[in-house]
């Protein structure tokens, strides 16, 4: 009796262990490269740009050459001179004091894209996590990816009433999304765009809408608590006419047959940002980017339809003209 309650105590141990390992989750990595740059401590030493040059790698190197536009001439060097100019640069030194009001800590963030990986780890078992690293670059970038890293500039996040953005003549309707909000779909969409912007080699409309689509859907899956009005950019108003004209949207890319046009100088007036859709024949009190909003709910009716499809398995289907007939779209 004492032996079988030891093999079976070492069956349920075995058991156990073996299910917890099967389930272990990479942990998410978001390293602060904006705080690390301007460490005054740090600054102090004479490797600190050769420390941070060896810790972030292919991310140091974007950032200095491609961010800063600083000549690889001194890489060698770590890029000091000119870094030593940025870091010390009065209106710099502002905007990082300005970032640190708005993001004395990014705990929120972090939490989120703990579950959002967790997510990402389920659907794509094979994938590795990125690391995310934020930086400032004086309102350059609002996002960089790399193979392993997804970087975020958290000075395009201050918020719609940040006094700057106006003054850098960034239009109203893109002031409006510069807030902390939008920072996880956004975050999310570059991930994904990375993965798979390869996919528009297909010119048509209809792929890059149902490319758009994809990627929306992806920010959906990895993060279910996101708004609908964030995940397309949307007003309350916006996401409101979107939805009680769906079929309008659909009749309209038909008559006008803008599915199969391959000219993106005609098209891409469907996918731009704005205060609404210019584009003929829709109306000024439309939402904009509507090949986007008719891009997502293909796929979301494709993928609703086609169960059995996992989204690695959306995220790679290239068959757009298959998507668009099994998804049956016939908004009323």
């Amino acid at each position: 009796m004492l032996r079988l309650f030891k093999l079976s105590f070492f069956s349920l141990l075995v058991s156990f262990l073996f299910s917890h390992c099967a389930t272990e989750k990479s942990p998410v990595q978001l390293l602060r490269f904006d705080q690390d740059l301007f460490n005054k401590q740090s600054l102090q030493s004479a490797n600190h740009y050769l420390k941070l040059q060896q810790k972030y790698g292919p991310f140091y190197e974007t950032f200095a050459v491609k961010m800063l536009n600083i000549s690889e001439e001194e890489r060698p060097y770590a890029y000091k001179p000119s870094l030593d100019k940025f870091v010390n640069f009065p209106s710099i030194q502002q905007l990082k004091k300005e970032v640190d009001s708005v993001f004395p800590n990014l705990n929120n963030l972090e939490a989120d894209l703990e579950r959002s990986m967790d997510i990402y780890q389920d659907e794509f078992p094979k994938e590795k996590i990125p690391a995310f690293v934020t930086f400032i670059s004086e309102f350059g970038f609002a996002h960089a990816n790399l193979d392993t890293v997804v970087a975020i500039g958290l000075d395009m996040y201050l918020g719609a009433n940040y006094g700057l953005y106006p003054a850098l003549d960034f239009p109203e309707f893109m002031v409006e999304k510069l807030r902390k909000e939008y920072m996880l779909a956004n975050t999310l969409k570059s991930l994904a765009i990375g993965k798979y912007e390869h996919q528009l080699r297909d010119k048509r409309f209809l792929a890059m809408m149902l490319f758009e689509g994809k990627m929306r859907y992806f920010i959906k899956t990895l993060a279910p608590q996101i708004p609908d009005s964030i995940i397309f950019g949307y007003s309350k108003n916006q996401l409101q006419w979107a939805n009680e004209n769906e079929a309008m949207i659909w009749a309209h890319l038909l008559e006008s047959k803008m599915l199969f046009n391959q000219d993106p100088s005609v098209y891409m007036r469907y996918f731009n940002d704005g205060p609404f859709t210019i584009a003929n024949g829709v109306p000024q009190s439309s939402a904009p980017a509507i090949g986007v909003y008719a891009g997502y709910k293909i796929i979301a009716q494709f993928m609703e339809l086609n169960g059995r499809q996992s989204l690695k398995d959306l995220m790679e289907n290239q068959s757009w003209d298959k998507i668009l007939k099994e998804s049956k779209y016939r908004p009323k």
